[in-house]
């Protein structure tokens, strides 16, 4: 990259615990939830995360109607609007009884808003799965937003829609293993915790760039130099 500002749409690729969401109870339909930040802390007794105010829920969909990417985008402002609400909606994939699914990724600070919010996916002619019971498990989520980068740094980028996400560019396209592996060498390091991570791609032409994305309400930039280095030498 030329290290300036840009926009585009990007694929975030997570791994966290999966729980059947409380909510499910009111509707006929099953939502799943994680911890917002599942690997925030360090693995060396930190305390547990927990965020009262930013529910991240999971719509996992039966049926793959046609470019479902596609309408989910572009449906998304004309739902928000219509239920004049601020929901972040990100359509995606995730792992769901042991199978890849379609699924859409929802964020809120109002709980409330999502039954009105499945009906309207079943306007759209979205099948999704019945209420039921569903032990926690461990999954890989997979969905796409579009993104603002500023540029805060030789290879670093800041979301302009939220302060607390960081993008670290990496010479080279790295697999989801690769990129949970370097993330565990760096993570034990007592020099750098307090930050979740995930894998982002952007796509340009004839090219794909990934980043090593980091969320963190404690960091400190005048480290990211070092932290730069660091992830360009486990990613090289």
């Amino acid at each position: 990259m030329n290290n300036q500002e840009f926009k585009a749409l990007t694929c975030y690729t997570v791994k966290g615990n999966i729980a059947r969401a409380s909510i499910s109870d009111k509707l006929k339909y099953l939502v799943l939830e994680s911890d917002p930040t599942p690997g925030y802390y360090a693995k060396n007794n930190f305390p547990i995360n927990i965020h009262v105010n930013d529910w991240h829920f999971y719509i996992p969909v039966k049926n793959q109607i046609v470019c479902f990417q596609d309408v989910i985008l572009r449906n998304a402002p004309i739902i928000n609007d219509k239920l004049k609400s601020n929901l972040r909606i990100y359509p995606g994939q995730i792992i769901f009884n042991n199978k890849n699914h379609a699924g859409i990724r929802v964020n809120t600070d109002n709980p409330d808003i999502i039954p009105a919010f499945i009906d309207e996916l079943i306007g759209l002619g979205l099948k999704l799965f019945k209420n039921k019971k569903v032990e926690e498990y461990e999954s890989v989520i997979y969905y796409k937003k579009y993104t603002s980068f500023i540029n805060i740094g030789e290879g670093i980028y800041q979301d302009e829609n939220n302060a607390n996400r960081f993008f670290f560019e990496i010479p080279r396209q790295i697999n989801f293993d690769d990129f949970l592996a370097g993330m565990e060498k760096i993570k034990f390091s007592c020099d750098y915790h307090l930050f979740d991570s995930f894998l982002a791609s952007i796509f340009i032409e004839n090219s794909t760039q990934d980043f090593i994305g980091i969320y963190s309400e404690h960091c400190d930039k005048n480290r990211f130099g070092e932290l730069k280095e660091e992830i360009v030498k486990v990613f090289k």
